[in-house]
């Protein structure tokens, strides 16, 4: 009998998970409201020394702009501690920039290990998430799950860990889409409701992006078709269930249908209302800033600007100076820190290699459809919310995924045995 290790693939992936609030108040709790917890820097230092171990150990396996890219980053991690050392004679003042930029390493260690050893079993992977996710729901958040929670808009996760059931999402689809999988039908019916109901308007939006590209995707390479049978299933069962539903819930609770309303007019006036219209104030306070550095931005200086973002209800600060800014929105992040070029060093590549793929073949396995569907749904994501560690680790399984196969016998042989063959290959005559 053979037993089958192919789970332990999943670990590194699920070590940059540990630093999602779902996985992490397993460990330390959850009376810190959206606080981190101290502990969890010597994770983010583990993972930071697992990224550089990967990078060492699988750099043979990277593609040529993948090399360039990390080089490019290296060059930029390197200049940032020469100015470090040269200001203020530490060359790693203030953490809080410099690990703006060490996050960047996750990605290609994520990389260089699937890259090598192929993707983890994605299925595993979404069970695990599913199963943490509501796990945490209802050991910790029990009370957000209720109608009054969502009239009064509490919610039980940020909405970093609510974006967690998009990828379930995408791909449980899929394996019903192509395997006719009930129950992963059953866990999109499951996951979908619960975006909703957790009230994260991105959220949302990222997962009315995603599903369309994802199946669209699958269409392109011919992977899906509709039968009138899944039709059915997909679309005519939740659209008379949810009726429903619905109906049941404006009988017995018609504030619950009142907050669904506000929710979506907060979308469709997002510069007049709701939290769309918090996070354009804050782009109005800093936007005189970027402007005076729009190439490379303020870098380490940043960090010692004043805050610029005041509460529109007292006019005092949202935070404390040298605290750092707490930006929401991840591009207005890096342009104040890094400059259009801080833009650039993060999506440019993953952009250009997508194209890339999209342009030179129609066919994409379901996997590499869903965690491309992802990332796109994720640069949208970013006008709302900075990125996650583990959204830069989905990133590198992306990108892994994208690859080419690799074909050279050199290269698929352990690395032992290739060093091996080098050394004892004879010497070509002069």
């Amino acid at each position: 009998m053979k037993i089958k290790l192919n789970f332990l693939a999943l670990i590194p992936f699920l070590a940059i998970l540990a630093t999602s609030k779902a996985f992490w108040e397993f460990a330390f709790g959850a009376d810190r409201v959206d606080q981190e917890p101290g502990e969890l820097k010597f994770l983010v230092y583990a993972l930071l020394a697992g990224s550089l171990a990967s990078i060492w150990f699988y750099w043979r396996y990277f593609e040529p702009l993948m090399r360039k890219w990390l080089i490019a980053v290296l060059l930029v991690i390197g200049g940032m501690m020469l100015e470090s050392y040269a200001e203020w004679g530490s060359v790693l003042e203030y953490a809080h920039v410099f690990n703006k930029l060490f996050v960047l390493l996750t990605i290609f260690g994520i990389y260089g290990f699937y890259r090598r050893h192929g993707l983890p079993p994605m299925q595993q992977l979404s069970t695990v998430i599913l199963l943490v996710s509501v796990g945490n729901l209802l050991l910790f958040h029990r009370e957000s799950l209720s109608l009054s929670a969502f009239v009064e808009n509490t919610r039980g996760f940020n909405a970093a860990s609510a974006y967690l059931f998009v990828l379930v999402i995408l791909l449980s689809l899929n394996n019903y889409l192509l395997r006719n999988s009930l129950t992963s039908l059953l866990i999109v019916f499951v996951c979908m409701p619960l975006v909703i109901f957790l009230q994260h308007r991105s959220v949302w939006i990222a997962m009315f992006i995603a599903i369309p590209i994802d199946v669209l995707l699958l269409r392109r390479a011919r992977l899906a078709r509709f039968s009138p049978v899944k039709m059915v299933m997909l679309l005519v069962i939740p659209f008379i269930l949810g009726s429903l539903g619905v109906t049941m819930l404006v009988l017995d609770n018609p504030q619950v249908v009142t907050r669904f309303e506000q929710s979506i007019d907060d979308i469709a006036n997002a510069d007049k209302q709701g939290t769309g219209s918090w996070r354009l104030k804050q782009i109005e306070s800093y936007l005189p800033l970027v402007e005076e550095r729009p190439v490379a931005g303020w870098r380490l200086e940043g960090f010692e600007v004043p805050m610029q973002f005041y509460d529109p209800s007292s006019d005092m600060p949202m935070w404390k100076d040298r605290t750092g800014h707490h930006f929401h929105n991840f591009y207005l992040d890096r342009a104040f820190y890094f400059g259009i070029l801080g833009i650039l060093l993060v999506v440019l590549v993953p952009i250009v290699l997508v194209t890339r793929r999209l342009l030179r073949s129609r066919f994409l396995d379901a996997d590499t459809a869903a965690l491309v569907a992802f990332f796109i749904s994720l640069i949208v994501f970013g006008t709302s919310y900075d990125w996650s560690t583990y959204h830069y680790g989905l990133i590198g399984l992306m990108l892994a995924a994208l690859a080419e196969p690799m074909t050279d016998p050199f290269l698929l042989q352990p690395r032992s045995a290739a060093h091996a063959r080098r050394v004892s290959a004879p010497a070509l005559p002069i």
